[in-house]
């Protein structure tokens, strides 16, 4: 992956609530549709993680796909940050389908089926390879 992460704290509440579910999910499996620390999918581990951060905003559970429509999310134009989410597709032809969050400058963190809830570096030799994109919770909407 070539992308350039900003080296500040990004939005900590995110990464701190992360890091929490992270331990308390580490060794369960992938489930699919799961959405508590027994076992995630990635779009459960990534709403489970905003709803710790950000419990006022009322956040629904959204799939993959409906995190990339959503009106809570706005593409990050610039650097991505700790606490963005990063988005993923399989390839050209297919949908995003698969989302985690920055963790830091050189990880990001998410449930795959191959290892539940864990740490993958940006430079990983399969995800380096799919096509993604940055996206940024909005905290407001009007």
């Amino acid at each position: 992956m070539s992308d350039t992460l900003a080296t500040g704290p990004g939005d900590t509440k995110i990464v701190e609530a992360a890091k929490g579910v992270w331990e308390k999910a580490k060794g369960k499996p992938y489930t699919w549709n799961g959405h508590t620390t027994n076992g995630f999918d990635c779009s459960g581990f990534t709403m489970y993680v905003l709803k710790q951060a950000y419990p006022s905003l009322g956040l629904d559970f959204m799939t993959a796909g409906s995190i990339f429509a959503s009106p809570h999310f706005i593409p990050v134009t610039g650097t991505p940050e700790a606490g963005d989410l990063i988005c993923f597709r399989k390839g050209p032809e297919v949908p995003y389908d698969h989302v985690g969050i920055v963790y830091d400058t050189t990880h990001w963190i998410g449930s795959q089926t191959s290892t539940g809830v864990a740490l993958v570096s940006f430079n990983d030799f399969f995800w380096s390879k799919k096509p993604h994109f940055f996206i940024r919770l909005v905290k407001a909407i009007s």
